[in-house]
């Protein structure tokens, strides 16, 4: 069964997902122990075979292959728990679930830039392929799961060939460079001073020395500007220096993700400057956006507006998006029935290797293989309209009838899997919805119970989360999916302080 659990921007506030995230490169084999431990405890075999691990800036997401769904879901609340730090039943509020169509519907939405927080941005797609690509080098992929990411990639290009939105495939650093160039009146011969060394600084120099920036400073708070400044051809900036250089410096590009390092009096005199706050913990003072003469463009003030939603290439992206999913609906069909044809291949082709040696004790040499040949041919021939028949059952949504009347027939019990109509209705029985395909409300509470500990910090996250309102359907916060009777944590839980950069180092210092 596919499931998949997400914790994403379009939920919470990016404070909670930071704290949420921490730790998830361990995941993985966090999963694995503690599967161990279950089967050591009560003997049960594994309930996952197969998961990927999403771990971005903006996003915690994992897709799991897996025999029962609640178990699954709940193994992976508990890994999350364990790698955070934070407590289960926080964990259990950030994250929504889902199974089956609304899984790839999502991811291939992610996977084009098309629930990023700059429409259209690039850098997704080669997040997901290397979230992919480390879980099959580890061994941690499914046949379904391949075929999920691969029809993935294909969609993303598909929407980035065919149906540019946004940044049409471009960097959400490339998208903010834009902006301040309108701003500014062009960027050629400014002065640019980037704060920090990761990922968006290296992205937005590389785009500000494309457009033919002037000069370029670097300032990094931990000290590490020289490498980086030796590497990319920029002039550093020591701390001594760093009020002076802002003065200077018509546009300046902060993405170090070490918390508060530009104050308002340090841009004093400093007359008409853009600043990109591109960093997932702002390296700003709040005070600076007010200041005269200085305009702040944030990672959400390069979002698009409503408008965007009648823009014609992303109507176009979101009908790649529907037949890329449809495509693999109709794959996983296919594999579904695939048993019974290798069940039928084995059954003539065992019938026909004994008539075969029989013949060959009649006839012998040229004669002999020939036959062969001729009997093998036809019953190639004979085996081809009865598999593509049962293909078109299948991706029709008949899997269940062929298999059935495969066993009536030929007397081969081959059981297909659970239908997905018995899984909605399994989850649906969980959750105590209505249906799998009921509309719940984002995790905006989440924040809320983090604030309800009495931390400070977790007081200021709590009004930050935002519920989403363009949802798949059939995704449900986690602690809406627990079996009938299971208890049902309580909101006080307290939430630590995040204290760390972005997990795909976005906005770390190097």
């Amino acid at each position: 069964m596919l499931a998949a659990l997400r914790a994403s921007h379009e939920h919470l506030d990016l404070e909670v997902l930071d704290a949420l995230t921490r730790g998830a490169e361990s995941l993985p084999e966090v999963i694995q122990e503690l599967q161990a431990e279950r089967a050591a405890t009560t003997g049960a075999p594994p309930v996952v075979s197969g998961e990927v691990v999403l771990s971005t800036c903006n996003r915690l997401e994992v897709y799991l292959d897996t025999d029962r769904f609640h178990e699954g879901v709940d193994l992976v609340v508990d890994a999350v728990a364990r790698t955070s730090g934070l407590d289960r039943g926080v964990v259990s509020l950030c994250f929504d679930a889902a199974m089956d169509a609304p899984v790839p519907q999502h991811l291939y939405e992610v996977t084009s830039g098309l629930r990023s927080l700059v429409l259209g941005e690039a850098e997704i797609a080669g997040q997901v392929r290397q979230a992919y690509e480390t879980a099959r080098r580890e061994g941690r992929t499914t046949s379904m799961l391949h075929d999920l990411f691969q029809h993935g990639f294909r969609c993303a290009k598909s929407v980035a060939t065919h149906a540019p939105v946004g940044a049409a495939g471009r960097s959400g650093a490339a998208v903010a460079v834009d902006r301040a160039a309108l701003e500014l009146g062009g960027i050629e011969g400014r002065t640019a001073l980037i704060v920090g060394t990761g990922a968006y600084a290296r992205l937005g120099l590389a785009e500000l020395s494309r457009r033919g920036i002037g000069r370029a400073l670097v300032y990094s708070p931990s000290g590490r500007a020289l490498g980086f400044a030796e590497r990319h051809g920029a002039d550093v900036v020591e701390r001594a220096g760093l009020d002076a250089a802002l003065r200077d410096a018509d546009l300046v590009l902060a993405a170090s993700g070490h918390g508060t390092s530009l104050f308002p009096e340090q841009f004093l005199g400093a007359g008409r400057t853009v600043v990109l706050d591109l960093a997932l913990q702002s390296d700003l003072h709040p005070l600076v956006r007010h200041l005269k003469g200085i305009t702040v463009l944030g990672l959400a003030d390069l979002r698009l507006g409503r408008e965007a939603e009648t823009d014609p290439a992303l109507v176009s992206a979101r009908e790649i998006v529907a037949e890329n999913v449809e495509a693999f609906r109709q794959q996983q069909e296919v594999r579904r029935i695939d048993p019974a044809l290798a069940a039928l291949r084995r059954e003539v082709f065992d019938a026909a290797d004994v008539e075969i040696d029989r013949l060959r004790h009649e006839v012998s040499g040229e004669t002999a293989d020939q036959l062969e040949r001729s009997v093998r041919r036809i019953l190639a021939k004979v085996m081809h309209q009865p598999a593509e028949r049962a293909r078109h059952l299948a991706e029709t949504g008949f899997a269940d009838e062929y298999v059935a009347a495969f066993h009536t027939i030929f007397g081969i019990d081959i059981s297909a899997p659970q239908s997905r109509d018995e899984d909605a209705d399994a989850t649906a029985a969980g959750a105590g919805a209505p249906g799998a395909a009921a509309r719940v409300e984002g995790s905006a509470d989440a924040a809320g119970a983090a604030g309800a500990a009495g931390a400070a910090g977790a007081a200021d996250m709590a009004g930050a989360a935002v519920a989403v309102s363009t949802e798949p359907a059939g995704w449900m916060r986690v602690d809406r999916t627990a079996l009938p009777g299971t208890a049902v944590p309580g909101r006080d839980f307290p939430l630590r302080a995040p204290g760390r950069a972005c997990p795909a180092g976005h906005d770390q210092a190097d």
